[in-house]
């Protein structure tokens, strides 16, 4: 039993690869509940991304049990997340159908809500509306949980009773509250119901998903800079400004950094607003404060503390900064991705909201204006820009600044890499993998990193696009007869030691997730995800989940990439 707790306490967690590794070795034991086992199993391998391989593990357990309402529950889920990856009626008829079996068995709510809504999808409606009326039989007098009244909404919706709908599902968003997981749950199921029939806009609304916005500024005018970009003396004027646009844009998720002005600036603001701050650093914490916070004055670095302590923060690397200024490139597309892929998980687009000196920008190449151009969403950018505030207003900043230029590192560039596992491969398909990697990186002067195993290619390169066209051909070459290709590809973006990879902290955590994902498969950590999510013409990326790495113990979020033809 206490195996089994495990399994449901990393599911839970959100660290369904591992819940699934687990789950497959406790098939094997003989002294565990085998039904439990495999639900547990189907539900984490479909959350990995593979709803299609869950189905072989609870099905024939379905057919044994159909009253088990937490058997069908999962199994009708993993037929609809199957559904709306293909679009396949065949799928939502097999939800609908393993959902409706079970509500006809146990008079479950949740299976009986499911079969009504899938019932509507699958082009049945007359069928939907008679499941929704029992489930309003069901919960019309007793409903008292958030879950309770979302369901008895969408079963008014069903039957197409609005007045009621719309108050039953303000009750279930008022207990909801900030809970943004579950306000997502009910969101995402109006999204997917309102293809199929009309959806008023007022319920939209009340579950409508907080608005993300991205943001990139200026620090504070740094000791000795010649023409000032932003003096200490236009802080309100920019802080007020942040504000003002927030509200125009009505944002409640914000991603960022911490650098003092204007990262700190925009944390603030939106704390103020209620809203959550998502915080990225690109580098330990101690030499970040020291390079880009406490050369202004004691207060900021203060400042950043309480922003810090209180709101998550994401590290992309523990190490130093080392002199690597390509840290702080690989800083701006995580800020920029991360708020993208936030934000289409909610089926929308982030804003991008910026404080630049506009004539900072013309005259300067690189940089921020690199960065600016990944911005894929052009119409849903606004800057402030704080040229018309700068007067020549003498430095109150100390005289001289903390340099970190005796910890330089050397060779340890910012590299996008992939690795490759070709344990399951047989010796001949092993050799064709290895001949269609070397033939695409022969004589590619971005290749900084190659190491080859038996079992795992390991590339990096200092081109994300370069990186990933390999990846794309090499991954279209392997076994394209087959139906599920055996192998393994996992995509990661940040330092690496070249000179020295046994000595790299990364790399273990890399190979380390090469062995748990599943076969025909391509991964991505965070990191590289939010850079993935620049390209939205070029890939899809779905959140599956989190895992334990090496370094330092920290947990690590990862996504499935599926390559856009």
């Amino acid at each position: 039993m206490n195996e089994i707790k495990s399994v449901e306490a990393l599911i839970n967690q959100g660290r369904y690869l591992e819940a699934r590794e687990r789950s497959l070795i406790l098939r094997n034991d003989t002294s565990v509940d085998t039904l439990r086992v495999n639900q547990l199993l189907a539900l984490s391998t479909s959350k990995c991304g593979s709803p299609e391989l869950a189905v072989e593990y609870l099905a024939g357990l379905y057919e044994r049990f159909p009253n088990d309402s937490e058997t069908a529950g999962i199994l009708g889920g993993i037929y609809k997340s199957i559904f709306r990856k293909q679009q396949s009626t065949k799928y939502a008829l097999l939800a609908r159908d393993t959902y409706a079996k079970n509500f006809t068995q146990t008079g479950n709510y949740y299976t009986g809500i499911n079969a009504a809504t899938m019932s509507v999808i699958a082009g049945k409606a007359q069928q939907g509306r008679e499941l929704a009326a029992q489930v309003i039989s069901t919960l019309e007098n007793t409903a008292t949980t958030e879950w309770e009244w979302a369901t008895l909404a969408e079963a008014y919706l069903l039957t197409k009773n609005k007045d009621k709908a719309i108050v039953a599902f303000t009750k279930a968003r008022q207990l909801i509250a900030t809970d943004w997981g579950k306000v997502l749950s009910v969101y995402n199921q109006l999204w997917l119901l309102d293809h199929y029939m009309p959806i008023p806009k007022e319920v939209i609304k009340i579950f409508a998903p907080p608005v993300v916005v991205a943001f990139s500024g200026h620090m504070i005018d740094a000791p000795g800079r010649e023409t000032p970009r932003f003096p200490s003396a236009i802080e309100q004027q920019v802080k007020q400004s942040i504000q003002a646009a927030l509200n125009t844009l009505n944002a409640s998720v914000g991603y960022c950094s911490l650098a003092c002005g204007a990262d700190i600036l925009f944390a603030e603001a939106i704390a103020e607003r209620g809203g959550e701050v998502q915080v990225i650093l690109p580098f330990a914490e101690q030499d970040f404060v020291k390079i880009s916070v406490e050369f202004a004055r004691a207060n900021w670095v203060q400042r950043f503390m309480d922003i810090k302590t209180k709101y998550p923060h994401t590290i992309i690397t523990q190490e130093k900064y080392g002199g690597n200024d390509d840290l702080f490139s690989l800083l701006g597309k995580s800020i920029f991705g991360s708020a993208i892929l936030r934000s289409r998980s909610y089926q929308q687009e982030p804003f991008l909201l910026t404080v630049l000196s506009e004539f900072d920008l013309k005259r300067k190449e690189g940089g921020t204006r690199d960065t600016l151009q990944l911005w894929p969403f052009l119409q849903r950018h606004t800057n402030i820009n704080p040229d018309p505030w700068v007067k020549a207003i003498p430095s109150t900043l100390p005289e001289t600044q903390k340099s970190l230029s005796n910890d330089k590192i050397a060779d340890r560039p910012v590299l996008y890499q992939v690795l490759i596992d070709m344990g399951k491969l047989i010796p001949a398909e092993r050799l064709a993998v290895v001949k269609s990697v070397k033939t695409r990186i022969e004589g590619q002067l971005s290749v900084k990193l190659h190491v080859e195993n038996p079992e795992t290619i390991l590339i990096g390169m200092d081109s994300e696009i370069g990186l990933l066209d390999m990846v794309r051909v090499v991954w279209n070459d392997v076994t394209p007869l087959k139906q599920e290709k055996p192998i393994r590809i996992v995509l990661h973006a940040g330092p690496v030691n070249v000179k020295d990879t046994t000595h790299d902290v990364s790399l273990p955590s890399l190979f380390a997730m090469g062995q748990v994902v599943p076969n025909g498969n391509v991964f991505a950590t965070t990191t590289m995800a939010s850079v993935l999510a620049l390209y939205p013409k070029k890939f899809q990326l779905e959140q599956v989940g989190s895992i334990k790495t090496h370094v330092a113990e920290i947990y690590q979020d990862l996504y499935k990439v599926e390559f856009v033809r």
